[in-house]
């Protein structure tokens, strides 16, 4: 009876199977699969947050840690191997990461915060993108002396991320920094210092290499 029940499911599943193919092409099931997928992930993960929209979407998950410190808004999108971090153990204060709403983050991106993050609305990341307001310690002596995982977290300050920032793969944006609204950080930058709005910054550390100028009115 077992055997008879076994082979009229497997029957059946092909039958559907034959007929899904004969409906869709392979590539629109796959993409009906893997959406069904991110949204129950999602659903999954939203309530992890102290605030997360219903719309926002991930792939499949690195890392998220201390996501009561974290705030994301409508339709930002993480793809794989994101690496959402805060750390509320390690500092006195509680950290605060604020995300914007419409951002896409890149696969294998690592945003980790113990100070305090915004990021604007419509940033766009590359992938293997590093955003950190934080390190181990400093380079003085006494810290270098340490052990890496025994030297104190310190941060230099917030970081700040405008809108419509466009951040290239493998690029590296550290503590104190500020980056204006629809500025560009080129592939493999090392952000130190703040970036003005509507400029692009390359190079390790980054520099200005074009900044917008104002345009004279015609009839002045």
């Amino acid at each position: 009876m077992k055997k008879k029940v076994h082979r009229f499911i497997s029957f059946l599943l092909r039958r559907i199977v034959s007929l899904l193919r004969f409906i869709y092409s392979y590539k629109t099931f796959e993409y009906v699969d893997l959406s069904l997928k991110t949204r129950i992930r999602s659903y999954w993960l939203q309530p992890i947050f102290k605030q997360c929209d219903k719309t926002v979407s991930f792939g499949k998950i690195g890392l998220i840690h201390g996501g009561e410190c974290i705030t994301i808004e409508e339709k930002t999108y993480f793809s794989d191997y994101i690496y959402l971090t805060t750390w509320p153990n390690l500092v006195k204060e509680k950290p605060s990461l604020m995300i914007g709403a419409y951002c896409d983050f890149g696969a294998f991106n690592h945003i980790t915060c113990t100070n305090k993050m915004t990021i604007g609305n419509n940033v766009l990341t590359g992938k293997w993108v590093t955003i950190s307001d934080n390190n181990h310690g400093d380079s003085s002596m006494e810290m270098l002396k340490m052990h890496p995982l025994k030297r104190p977290i310190i941060s230099k300050g917030p970081v700040v991320i405008e809108d419509d920032v466009w951040i290239g793969d493998k690029a590296t944006i550290l503590s104190g920094v500020h980056i204006g609204k629809g500025a560009i950080i080129a592939a493999n930058a090392v952000v130190t210092k703040n970036v003005p709005a509507y400029s692009v910054a390359a190079g390790n550390p980054a520099k200005i290499i074009k900044q917008p100028t104002l345009q004279r009115d015609s009839q002045a």
